[in-house]
């Protein structure tokens, strides 16, 4: 009776190791979206999961800031959110940015270029290349951008929660896709 049970677990653990693992779906990597500030930042780059992290050193590696800078020549709103994963000269970062644009809670913005009224992205990879031709990414006018949704802005407690997508390309014409990225942060003023 013993050999049989022995032969009968021996079978049971084969068999248990001949199964194949499950792929994982990158998107189910990503942090859930939330609207409580949790402080979380996550996107597919490439179809890679990108979160930050590792990145203490140089400042932490999840920043947002909205601030209204007046009314003047170099006035307005202006909105930063930037993740960064990795450290020294492998890092990646990915930011939002909006230059003397008021953001509002509900509205999607178009990610565009860098320009007084507008949303822009942009997306980094110091480990590419040496010179930023090869590892700085921007979202442009033309047959690139993306979109950025606020899906809350709570002005009291500090919250920004939302959604992006973007494409953008470096000075040699390198194309990145970012997608399904996703954030809930409290913000600084």
């Amino acid at each position: 009776m013993k050999s049989f049970l022995i032969i009968a677990a021996s079978f049971v653990l084969l068999i248990s190791s001949c199964r194949k693992n499950k792929p994982v779906n990158p998107i189910d990597q990503l942090p859930p979206e939330t609207q409580t500030g949790a402080n979380t930042f996550g996107c597919l780059v490439d179809g890679e999961v990108f979160k930050p992290g590792g990145a203490q050193l140089s400042g932490g590696s999840l920043g947002c800031n909205y601030q209204f800078l007046g009314t003047g020549a170099n006035g307005g709103y202006y909105f930063r959110l930037s993740g960064v994963k990795g450290s020294g000269n492998n890092q990646t970062a990915v930011g939002l940015f909006t230059d003397s644009l008021k953001i509002q809670e509900g509205v999607k913005y178009l990610l565009d270029s860098s320009e007084k009224g507008k949303a822009y992205s942009h997306y980094s990879n110091l480990a590419n290349g040496s010179s930023q031709n090869e590892w700085f990414y921007k979202t442009k006018k033309t047959n690139f951008g993306g979109e950025l949704w606020i899906k809350k802005l709570d002005t009291v407690n500090q919250i920004v929660s939302g959604t992006f997508w973007f494409d953008a390309v470096n000075a040699n014409g390198q194309k990145v896709q970012i997608r399904e990225g996703r954030f809930d942060v409290r913000y600084t003023r």
